[in-house]
């Protein structure tokens, strides 16, 4: 048995989905060419007949001519574009199809149900592997394995050979985003959910979803019950795809947003998934409970998607038929809170109201309803008029659920009695993105306590947030005039003490002396303007001043700098300070663009909650902030983006006290993960870098950039033989480098990135010309270079050099063949490594390439090679003996092709020819090897063009064949039945591939 995708990947994954009650068929047994076909051609990726059985199944009433329209309805699509054509599939899958029919000359409408979402098992679900899928003249495409419920193809999943380095999850991803959903997209207008697995990863998403987007899958049953026990891939498919949860995903977990007419999908991540689902399950507890209107917190950290998760609870409840049309009530603290939430939900669909121009008594008026419904309000709303003692009752209806956003927040304890009072049978629930401090009482007095939480090393762990690192460059204020007391007191001589007093408190508070500081303004912007443009990361900044007038003063000073980007303020009452300001929507629509121009945002107070900016990733803080309005704050740069490294605060004001004093009020778990002194991150570069420097101990590269062209290109000759003394140390050399530059980007413009900015260029250098010589580097990797790199390495050795460096910029337009001009260039290498290097990846490729032509010569020499590189790498052989089998492969292959010549042979024939010649125990004369190889190529070549789908039966017709060929050319079956296989497999190789 061999170690290889299909039995480290694919068959346990087939296991899997057989353990959880799936049927199972090979592709093979569902095509065209097999004893039952379910699909009429390659074309068909819709498993008709099930699909038909199955929606009779879940209508029986409905007549023929329903039945049949309805799966018209449901599999065609009329538009150019895949995601419409799929969010119109997705809508009738669940809802059902809206259909008419004619019943005793009256027309009657009525919906057809596809799946039967309430009861799992009355459904039909298939996992099928390799099945061939072609559409018009396009190629052949085989998805690994897909997944069929009630015969549609709702799910697909893409495997990888974990001991493959090269297979990699990103490398999967691409080739169904992109080879698939190009060459085969009638699947995916079909499909739910795409799943990209190997042994030790495995992540889901949807259709659209970048990779960034595309999360693991940790639970089960419930939260926390997967163990370690478990490889990732069986945890998804046992905790996704289990039967009732693949269907609350597809129901109930999988949302369409059109922001700004550009349509999305999203589907819900686990922690999502099973933060709702508990919160729906407690729920159902406790509406209506005389006893507990308590439903329960939700803590999911800043940035992993809380407002989603509300959405998704929104949706699923108002299904709930124990709920009877409930209605929900979510509040906040802040307008543009509940402006951005109110839109969430529109954006997604869902038919939502919004309070916003209600007053108190207009609020009361629209919670006082029979049924249903979303509102977003305030809650300040909540207040009693002026002739009010207490608050009104307005709804004492059951069903109403009141959910909080941020319910920690001091509002909600100080109105909490005016909401009650007008809901009096009212259930609660609460969304926090800060865990509730140990003493708050009144915040689970209100809500009850945790019902799912998501932390943020969890969150980190995942993907979902980059970590957030601090930084102090505190700008102190001091008195520049020794005398300002004594001048203050000859201003005042004259005023009462009353006034002397109020003038007193008034200019020394904080606020205004940073106002009217122009020195200490300029400092600060001229540092930020620095500091940001040195950043070397992809993206944007945001300033937090004091106040609206401080904001205003360090926006001009910034703007003053010539080397500043475009700045603006983003203030409530900026027409007070601005003639004709641009509007807050149009500035955020600008600054959520990565390419709009506009890069540092100057604020006060808006856009400090809720406001979600992947690519922000530096904010400079110079207001005082404490508790849950600072962790909110630095929150902003947590999102993931990119090669994002993380988030970065920037304190000028010394807020380091005031997070220390927030984070102490949570567990220590809480307080270590929130955030990591910048000195931390540095500390972790250093040792990077000596990580790095440690390959290069035996040369001199501190002067490189001091070197000329030719100095420069032995130095990089040296440096990479150094890194290629065996595979081993090459891959340890790719890991640290990856290591480094995120930690040099992250770190940057810091003193101590500066001091190793040369080193890092050099290292990224010696990386880009190994990569050069193989061109078989991690594809995630080269595209996904960091941003900061690119800078990096553009100060010191451009790609020409690289290419020039390594000697083989003449072979880069043509592909290096085996010729002895080719070899020679090899030769003159000076050092032994790269030969070493170079030699290997040319035999690797040619042997791969010819083994598709020659099996029998071909499978010989990988063997061999691998042997002799196991033996280079255990250091059994020397570098010279290696390079010396190494070119007398080459040579046997240049033999090889003499050969064929000499014999005057195709390479089919020569293929055929080989097959024999390798496997024949008795001598066979020349010229009968040579018939038989000619009518091998003849006779098969006509019998194998047909579809290749049912292998073995096309198998056993090549057998039969063979055979005949073998006896009419004198050859007994009793003494050379060993030839029939190995021509067969050479058959196969050579006429079976398009099927592949």
């Amino acid at each position: 048995m061999s170690l290889n995708e299909m039995e480290l990947s694919e068959k346990p994954a087939v296991q899997a989905f057989q353990d959880i009650g799936y049927d199972y068929k090979h592709g093979s047994e569902l095509g065209p060419n097999s004893d039952n076909p379910e699909r009429q051609s390659h074309s068909d990726v819709v498993l008709r007949g099930r699909l038909e059985q199955k929606i009779r199944d879940f209508n029986p009433s409905m007549p023929d001519e329903a039945i049949e329209g309805a799966i018209s309805q449901l599999l065609g699509f009329n538009s150019m574009k895949l995601l419409k054509n799929n969010k119109n599939f997705h809508k009738k899958l669940v809802n059902g199809i809206q259909v008419e029919y004619e019943v005793d000359g009256e027309t009657r409408g009525d919906f057809v149900d596809v799946v039967d979402f309430e009861n799992p098992e009355a459904n039909d679900f298939l996992v099928s592997n390799q099945v061939v899928i072609q559409i018009g003249e396009g190629p052949q495409r085989r998805p690994d394995i897909i997944v069929f419920v009630n015969g549609l193809p709702l799910g697909v999943l893409e495997l990888k050979d974990p001991t493959n380095p090269q297979a990699s999850m990103g490398n999967a991803y691409k080739q169904v985003t992109e080879r698939y959903v190009n060459d085969i997209p009638d699947l995916f207008h079909y499909n739910e959910l795409i799943g990209i697995l190997d042994m030790n990863n495995a992540k889901l998403g949807c259709l659209t979803a970048g990779w960034e987007w595309f999360s693991p899958w940790r639970y089960i049953n419930e939260e926390e019950d997967a163990t370690d026990d478990l490889p990732p891939s069986e945890v998804l498919i046992r905790g996704a795809f289990d039967k009732s949860r693949i269907l609350d995903l597809i129901q109930n977990f999988t949302l369409y947003a059109d922001d700004d007419g550009q349509l999305s999908k999203k589907l819900a991540a686990y922690h999502q998934f099973y933060a709702v689902n508990s919160a729906v399950e407690s729920s159902r507890q406790v509406v209506p409970n005389p006893d507990e209107d308590r439903i329960g917190l939700v803590w999911h950290t800043q940035g992993s998607g809380k407002s989603l998760s509300m959405v998704f609870y929104a949706k699923k409840i108002r299904r709930e038929s124990s709920m009877k049309n409930p209605t929900l009530v979510f509040l906040t603290d802040r307008n543009d809170l509940d402006d951005q939430l109110y839109k969430e939900f529109r954006n997604h669909g869902l038919d939502a109201e919004w309070a916003d121009s209600d007053n108190r008594i207009q609020l009361r008026d629209r919670l006082d309803r029979e049924a249903g419904g979303i509102i977003f309000a305030t809650i300040q709303k909540f207040q009693t008029t002026d002739d009010e003692v207490q608050y009104p009752e307005v709804n004492d209806r059951e069903n109403v659920i009141v959910i909080a956003d941020e319910a920690h927040r001091t509002q909600y304890k100080s109105l909490a009695t005016n909401v009650r009072d007008g809901l009096p049978n009212a259930s609660y629930l609460g969304f926090t993105a800060t865990p509730i401090e140990k003493e708050d009482r009144s915040t689970t007095n209100t809500f009850g306590g945790y019902i799912s939480q998501y932390t943020i090393k969890e969150s980190e762990k995942d993907g979902s947030t980059v970590p957030i690192y601090y930084e102090s460059r505190l700008a102190k204020l001091q008195v520049n005039d020794p005398e300002i007391e004594d001048r203050f007191n000859e201003l005042m001589e004259s005023k009462s003490d009353e006034l002397k007093n109020e003038m007193k408190k008034k200019w020394t508070q904080l606020r205004r002396v940073i106002e009217n500081s122009e020195e200490r303004t300029e400092m600060i912007a001229d540092d930020i303007v620095d500091h940001y443009s040195n950043r070397e990361i992809e993206g944007k900044a945001m300033v937090v001043a004091i106040s609206r007038q401080a904001a205003m003063n360090l926006a001009e000073k910034i703007r003053e700098n010539p080397n500043a980007p475009e700045t603006r303020v983003v203030m409530s009452g900026a027409e007070d300070y601005i003639d004709n300001p641009i509007s807050n929507e149009e500035l955020k629509r600008r600054f959520k663009d990565p390419d709009d121009p506009f890069e540092i945002a100057v604020v006060c107070d808006k856009w400090l909650t809720g406001f979600d900016a992947p690519h922000l990733h530096t904010l400079y803080v110079d207001k005082p902030m404490k508790n849950h309005n600072l962790l909110q704050a630095i929150g902003r740069v947590n999102r993931v983006y990119k090669d994002k490294p993380g988030g970065l605060i920037v304190d000028y004001i010394g807020i380091s006290e005031r997070l220390k004093e927030a984070l102490d009020k949570y567990t220590s778990e809480v307080r270590n993960d929130a955030m990591l002194d910048i000195e931390e991150a540095v500390k972790v570069m250093r040792e990077k870098h000596q990580e790095v420097a440690d390959f290069f101990a035996a040369i001199e590269y501190g002067a490189w950039p001091e070197l000329n062209r030719t100095e420069r290109q032995r130095l990089l000759y040296k440096a990479q033989n150094e890194v290629l003394i065996t595979e081993e140390r090459e891959e340890k050399f790719r890991e640290s480098m990856k290591g480094l530059k995120k930690a040099h980007s992250l770190v940057s413009p810091h003193s101590a990135a500066s001091d190793i900015r040369a080193d890092v260029a050099f290292f990224e250098a010696v990386l880009g010309a190994i990569n050069s010589i193989n061109n078989s580097g991690n594809p995630d990797e080269v595209e996904d270079v960091d941003s900061a790199m690119k800078e990096l390495v553009a100060e010191g050795v451009g790609i020409e050099d690289l290419i020039e460096v390594t000697g083989f910029d003449k072979w880069e337009k043509e592909k290096p063949v085996l010729s002895d001009e080719f070899l020679g260039n090899v030769e003159e290498v000076e050092f032994e490594n790269l030969q070493v290097k170079m030699l290997r990846q040319l035999l690797e490729n040619e042997i791969t390439t010819r083994k598709q032509t020659n099996l029998a010569k071909y499978e010989s020499f990988e063997e061999e090679l691998q042997g002799t590189i196991q033996d280079y790498n255990e250091g059994f052989i020397s570098t010279q003996e290696v390079i010396d089998e190494l070119r007398g492969y080459a040579e046997r292959i240049q033999e090889t092709d003499n050969r064929q010549d000499e014999l005057d042979l195709s390479d089919e024939e020569y293929a055929f020819y080989s097959a024999i010649s390798s496997n024949a125990g008795a001598e066979i004369d020349e010229e009968i090897l040579k018939t038989i190889a000619h009518e091998l190529k003849q006779n098969l070549k006509n019998s194998t063009e047909v579809d290749w789908t049912n292998r073995e039966k096309i198998r056993a017709e090549i057998k039969t064949e063979v055979k005949a060929v073998l006896r009419s050319n004198g050859l007994s079956l009793y003494k050379h039945e060993n030839l029939v296989d190995p021509i067969v497999a050479q058959a196969e190789a050579f006429y079976g591939g398009a099927a592949a």
